[in-house]
Formats: C-alpha cells, sequence, structure tokens
C-alpha cells in the first residue's frame, strides 16, 4: 500500500513535467536585437531587450576569458559564438544534444552532449575540438575547476518511467572519470558552479514538482558531503554566480508548471527571491563583468538581456 501510494505521486509528478508549453505571441518573434520585451516582469531600474534570436533549442551560456558570449544549440547540434550586436556565427556542430558548456581562463569552451553516452568536448580557439571524456550518462552541466579537471552532472531522468532517478556529480581530470555524489532518489541533477574553494552548487531540475522541494544541492568537491542548501524553487535549470562576488547565485527555473520560467535569486544563507517573471520556458542564465544578465529561452529560441537602465 505505502508503494502504490509513492507511485500515485512518482506519476503526478512526472504528468506536471509534461506539460506543453503556450504558443509564445505578442513581443516574441519578429524583435530584433535591442528591441524592448514588455512582457517580462522586473525590479524597478531594470529592462529586458532582445539580445539574440533564431538559435533552435538555445539552451547552456558561458563567456569565454575574452568576454564573448557562446550558446548551445540542442535543435541545430550546435553551439555558436555571439557578438555584441546579437549575431551567432556556428563554431561548433554535428553534436548531439549539446547542453551545458563552460569556460577557462585560456579561450577554452567545454560543452556536454545530453543523450546515453555522452562526450565531454573541448572547443579550442582554433576551432578544433577534442574529445576529453565519453560514455558518460546523458550528462547536463559541466564547470571548469582548474586545468584539465572539471565536475559534470549526470541524471537518468531522461530514461526513467518513473521514479527514482539516478543522478549525480562526476569529476573529471588526467586520470579519468570518479562519481563524486550520487544518488537514486527524486532528484535529477542539472545545472552547476564551483565557488573557486571547495563547494559545487547543484540544480535539482525536478524541484517543485508535487512533494519535492530541494531546489539546491551543496557538495564538497573532496569528501562528497552535501547538504539541502535550498528549498522551494522550481525545476532549476541554469545557474551562474554575480559579478562582483559569488552570490546572489540567479537561478533560471525552467518552467512554473504553467509554461512560464522565472530567474530568481538566492543569497549566501540558501534563501531564495523572486527577480524576473514573464519568460518562457527557460534553460540558462549567465552574467557578463558589467552585470547583465543573459538568460536563454528555448521555447522562442532568443536570449534575453536585463541589465539596469541609464
Amino acid at each position: 500500500m505505502i508503494w502504490l501510494i509513492g507511485t500515485m505521486q512518482i506519476t503526478y509528478i512526472f504528468t506536471v513535467l509534461t506539460i506543453i508549453a503556450p504558443d509564445p505571441s505578442g513581443d516574441s518573434y519578429g524583435l530584433d536585437h535591442g528591441e524592448t520585451l514588455s512582457r517580462i516582469t522586473l525590479p524597478e531600474g531594470f529592462n529586458a531587450t532582445v539580445f539574440s534570436t533564431g538559435i533552435n533549442g538555445v539552451d547552456g551560456l558561458a563567456f569565454s576569458s575574452s568576454g564573448c558570449m557562446y550558446a548551445a544549440s540542442e535543435g541545430n547540434g550546435a553551439v555558436y559564438r555571439i557578438d555584441e550586436h546579437g549575431n551567432a556565427v556556428m563554431v561548433a556542430d554535428s553534436l548531439c544534444n549539446p547542453e551545458g558548456l563552460a569556460a577557462d581562463n585560456s579561450g577554452m569552451i567545454y560543452v556536454t552532449e545530453d543523450v546515453e553516452y555522452g562526450r565531454l568536448i573541448a572547443i579550442k580557439p582554433s576551432g578544433d575540438l577534442e574529445i576529453l571524456c565519453d560514455s558518460l550518462q546523458y550528462p547536463e552541466g559541466v564547470v571548469w575547476i582548474e586545468e584539465d579537471v572539471f565536475a559534470v552532472t549526470e541524471s537518468s531522468l531522461e530514461t526513467s518511467i518513473i521514479p527514482p532517478v539516478l543522478t549525480g556529480v562526476r569529476m573529471i581530470d588526467m586520470n579519468g572519470s570518479r562519481p563524486l555524489f550520487s544518488s537514486l532518489y527524486l532528484w535529477s541533477c542539472s545545472d552547476l558552479i564551483t565557488d573557486g574553494s571547495s563547494a559545487i552548487y547543484v540544480c535539482n531540475e525536478l524541484s517543485g514538482y508535487g512533494f519535492i522541494k530541494a531546489s539546491l544541492l551543496r557538495i564538497d568537491m573532496f569528501s562528497g558531503e552535501w547538504e539541502v542548501f535550498c528549498s522551494g524553487l522550481c525545476s532549476c535549470e541554469g545557474i551562474c554566480c554575480s559579478s562582483d562576488g559569488f552570490f546572489p547565485l540567479y537561478i533560471a527555473e525552467e518552467d512554473l508548471g504553467t509554461g512560464s520560467g522565472r530567474l530568481s535569486l538566492v543569497d549566501e544563507n540558501g534563501t531564495a527571491t523572486t527577480f524576473a517573471e514573464g519568460f518562457y520556458n527557460i534553460e540558462d542564465v549567465a552574467v557578463d563583468t558589467e552585470g547583465g544578465i543573459y538568460v536563454s529561452e528555448d521555447t522562442t529560441g532568443m536570449i534575453i538581456l536585463i541589465r539596469r537602465e541609464d
């Protein structure tokens, strides 16, 4: 009887996950770089504009060490470099569901393929590709730790008919890979970030569905010890730190259950506050050195720029 009740709850969760987003309309299509997006609700003193459009299934975002933006396109199986005018140039193609992006301090870009036996691939400044690791199980997020050291998330959510979901974080270096954290539970690790010291903060993309409350996990990258750092957010998909300090963290909540996404802030105590609403489904968030906030909206193929008004 207990298992039956649990199964009913789990089935409900996955029914929620299959909600179809509404067809975007209004000020979503036909807009150019720099045009205002009035549907985004923001704190006073901020505005939202179109930064780039036309990237099919835009997902992970990252800035290189030189300040160039890169975006992954799951729909096109490609990674693009985007200039300050929002123009996108393909730098890698023929990828399988590219999702997570990260950059190091030497101009390299790293991308994960969110498929069974997915790869971690380095995109060199020359444009050459190098496979750093393969046989990963549906890797999503990636973070560069130091030279030749990475952490990636894995999740069996795509292949699980019902939970529990086998998910976790894997460390990768020149000697191979090893699991840092794993869980057979009602979690699914998506994006992640490191504080540059010992902590890794990991998003749970199942947060907010049914009775699942854990939104962010904090994991010690040396011992693997972990704790729930933040609760109460919904479908946490992307994460990045602030430009002038690690906190507050920006969290991209993909879908609140209605086909709409939200951007929230999480402080050093794990307290979350809403920053921006009115998105369609969103995937990732990145912040530039001047405090500009970029959000990928895969429903529209758009990257949205939020910044303080002049």
